[in-house]
């Protein structure tokens, strides 16, 4: 039995619940793959881990911090949750 394939458009859905959940002043900006959590958001370190960590709970997945670091906006961090989600 296959697990089931999690889609790019709701693996961005649940990061975007997560921003505007967790990162202060989100819901006024609009979340778009382009965006910065950073330069963006405003978002602080403890803010992005908690987006990341809890996207991969909700998506049940796992992505080794490596990888994670190597995302500067939120396209790349959707790109990498896609590919540990088929992994």
């Amino acid at each position: 039995m296959s697990a089931a394939v999690v889609t790019r458009d709701e693996i961005f859905t649940v990061i975007k619940g997560n921003i505007d959940k967790i990162v202060e002043g989100a819901r006024e900006k609009e979340v778009t793959p382009e965006a910065s959590l950073k330069d963006d958001f405003g978002a602080d370190s403890l803010e992005i881990v908690e987006v990341v960590s809890r996207s991969m709970k909700e998506l049940k997945i796992k992505v080794p911090r490596t990888e994670l670091s190597k995302a500067t906006n939120i396209r790349e961090l959707v790109d990498i949750f896609e590919n540990f989600a088929t992994a």
